[in-house]
């Protein structure tokens, strides 16, 4: 089928003239020719020209609505379907043109009310639109998104939920939303969408827990929710980006003021001193803070005395600067560790 509907594109020289064809066909009154030709649009929509696509959005937005008085979700489900597949389309234009249509009011008007693939194939519709389109998620908050979005969580119990999870990872990168999760009970969701789905999302997800631990009272309950061990993973598996936007989160978590966290036993200490020898210098300039802040806690001092002299005994010039730095520190607020550093240092050994 893939092969047969590249050919009919490809054969295709008037698009404008396919756009007239698919109009006629929704100004009928056969749902059937209209779901059919919907689907058929959603499919061909991968090698439309982004022009088109844009004169039937408003057609699309409209069959999603359908009249209350004569609703035919089988119309409005292959609606949801063709713009979740063109909101994918344009760089994020064509997302926002979306958005900007009134389809999102229509999107959370119809989800407290569906299920099956009716349900799930508006979340997707939902969660592309959010996802390619930044202007959108203000739109979702402000019309009691988030609210539905975290009600069907906690109520959630099928695949659906990894759909969630993503447009909650969108929608938390707003203040206002990240304010509503905390002040709900919902941190604990905002970590699970930094557990799993896409990378992207949980990046996001990452990125909205280190901006929620710009609160000092949410820090302690991010910890409590298991963010830890989940910002950990994120910088252990993930790519450059990934680590820095992690690793930065888990810094606001741990360097929280009136608890700083015990990790000596946790593995965050190599995480950092790896960031800190690395060639990124945002990777190192965060390692330093964190690292600088946890040295204050006993029960991290020695763990993190390990690997700063590991690192100023090795090559990297680089990282033995700012390690100096970390370890002047650190001697000051632990002066008895002094003698077990300088025996180390004049046998040439490493401390394990």
């Amino acid at each position: 089928m893939e092969n047969t509907e590249k050919r009919q594109a490809e054969n295709i020289g008037n698009w404008d003239e396919a756009f007239h064809l698919y109009a006629n066909v929704i100004a009928g009154e056969n749902d059937a020719l209209r779901v059919k030709a919907t689907i058929k649009l959603a499919r061909m929509s991968k090698r439309a020209p982004e022009n088109i696509l844009s004169c039937t959005v408003p057609i699309l937005v409209e069959l999603l609505e359908s009249p209350s008085r004569n609703p035919s979700p089988l119309v409005q489900e292959a609606s949801a379907y063709c713009l979740k597949c063109i909101a994918c389309k344009g760089e994020g234009q064509l997302a926002i043109l979306i958005g900007q249509s009134g389809a999102i009011p229509i999107l959370l008007r119809l989800l407290p009310n569906s299920d099956g693939s009716f349900r799930k194939c508006l979340l997707k519709c939902l969660r592309n639109v959010v996802t390619f389109g930044d202007p959108n998620r203000m739109i979702v908050a402000s019309n009691g998104g988030t609210e539905i979005v975290l009600n069907m969580l906690n109520s959630c119990s099928d695949d659906s939920m990894l759909i969630l999870l993503e447009i909650l990872s969108a929608l938390a990168l707003i203040r206002e939303v990240r304010k509503l999760i905390f002040s709900s009970g919902g941190v604990r969701l905002l970590v699970e969408s930094a557990r799993c789905g896409s990378l992207i999302s949980r990046r996001r997800a990452a990125q909205a827990i280190g901006l929620l631990g710009l609160i000092k009272r949410a820090r302690r309950t991010l910890g409590n929710a298991g963010a830890i061990p989940v910002l950990m993973e994120l910088i252990n598996d993930g790519d450059m980006s990934m680590k820095l936007v992690a690793a930065n989160a888990l810094g606001v978590i741990l360097t929280d003021d009136d608890n700083i966290w015990p990790v000596a036993e946790s593995g965050v200490v190599p995480l950092y001193a790896e960031l800190l020898e690395g060639s990124d210098p945002i990777g190192r300039e965060i390692a330093v803070d964190v690292l600088y802040t946890l040295a204050t806690v006993e029960d991290n001092a020695f763990a993190i005395l390990i690997y700063l002299v590991r690192i100023l005994t090795g090559d990297n010039h680089e990282a033995k600067s700012v390690a100096g730095d970390i370890l002047g520190h650190l001697l000051d607020c632990h002066k008895h560790l002094l003698p077990l550093l300088r025996n180390s240092l004049s046998q040439g050994s490493v401390i394990t």
